[in-house]
């Protein structure tokens, strides 16, 4: 029998390989930890000297030969697009209007004017189409930006989501001309989110391009950018089949080219219309609200664009800002043009904002 000293250092003597492999276990952990942040150090010291070989996911996402056509209609609206592309060059002149290449926000993009009415969109909108097609340049999606009739505040931006006309079409695809659903959904989450102005500027009437600081006391009720599921946008067209030419230098509303955009050779399209005694008659009327029905926004273009865009099948979203509306702070007489001319440049201006906050979402 063990006496009671003996029995007593038993647990000690068994304890001590327990404490050595405890101590070896610890020894273990402390070298592992130091490996694992030794090869952090390293795999973040490797990315850091990799990071510009390696684009954000989403740009990456898309192939070199991808472009966004963004689209306007006249000068006035395409100012602030080409100022955010800069410095832009020439691709070609297509139905006498002078194309430019750029990048806004990290995305490639042409830009360009398609001119005033339905024919003028129809046969633009086709023929840079077919020359970024011969050129292997795949386009992503149409984005117009513009301005327009509505039944919404003056000043503010209008996103439908879904296009109609009032031609008879002897083909498909037939109205309505749906909005791609992807762009849509990105749209949405702008709501809230982007700065319109809505102080009225000196009118840039020499089209520059450059807004001035200054603005006048001229203030619309604060804009807001509207996309709500249902609204319709409807174009029509007021020159019963005719093109709207432009001229070289034409100003803010007539020329061939963005304001603030590098001057092309003299382009055009036929100036027959302008012997019409009843052309600017129809040219101003068609500014104000129109016919549209039920409509949220009336143009005179987009639907001719969105009519190619479903026939080829690219994505398309259109903003528009409202230059005829509600809430007219100089609660103007009822007189056709008399709106437009007055808020056309906020209205441009805003429908670019928004354009170019998109572009930056996507």
């Amino acid at each position: 029998m063990r006496d009671l000293a003996e029995l007593r250092s038993v647990p000690a003597a068994r304890g001590r390989p327990v404490e050595a492999f405890e101590k070896h276990r610890w020894q273990t952990a402390r070298s592992a930890s130091r490996f694992v942040a030794r090869f952090v150090r390293l795999a973040v010291a490797a990315a850091l000297a990799a990071g510009p070989l390696f684009p954000p996911v989403a740009l990456g996402a898309w192939p070199s030969n991808a472009r966004v056509l963004v689209l306007s209609a006249y000068p006035t609206e395409g100012a602030k697009l080409v100022a955010a592309a800069a410095p832009v060059t020439e691709v070609g002149v297509f139905n006498g209007r002078t194309f430019f290449a750029g990048n806004i926000a990290g995305k490639n993009v042409v830009m360009g004017l398609t001119g005033i009415g339905l024919v003028n969109a129809d046969a633009t909108t086709r023929a840079v189409l077919a020359y970024l097609e011969e050129s292997n340049l795949r386009v992503k999606a149409i984005v117009f930006s513009g301005v327009a009739g509505s039944s919404y505040n003056i000043g503010d931006v209008v996103v439908p989501d879904h296009w109609t006309d009032d031609l008879e079409h002897s083909a498909p695809p037939y109205p309505p001309y749906r909005v791609d659903s992807f762009l849509y959904s990105i749209a949405r989450r702008l709501t809230g989110n982007v700065a319109l102005d809505p102080n009225l500027h000196a009118e840039d009437y020499a089209c520059t391009g450059l807004r001035s600081d200054l603005s006048t006391p001229i203030r619309v009720e604060d804009p807001e950018l509207r996309i709500n599921r249902g609204d319709e946008g409807h174009s029509s067209d007021p020159y019963g089949g005719r093109a709207v030419p432009c001229v070289t230098p034409g100003g803010d509303l007539l020329g061939c080219e963005a304001c603030g955009a590098p001057l092309a050779p003299s382009v055009g399209g036929d100036p027959s219309a302008f012997a019409d005694p009843n052309f600017f008659l129809e040219l101003f009327q068609s500014f104000a609200p129109g016919a549209g029905g039920s409509a949220a926004v009336q143009d005179m273009e987009t639907a001719a664009v969105a009519r190619v865009a479903t026939e080829k099948r690219i994505p398309f979203i259109v903003f528009r800002g409202v230059s005829d509306g509600r809430g007219d702070p100089l609660m103007l007489p009822p007189i056709p043009y008399l709106q437009f001319v007055v808020y056309q440049q906020v209205a441009a201006d805003n429908a670019a904002a928004a354009t170019l906050a998109f572009l930056a979402a996507w």
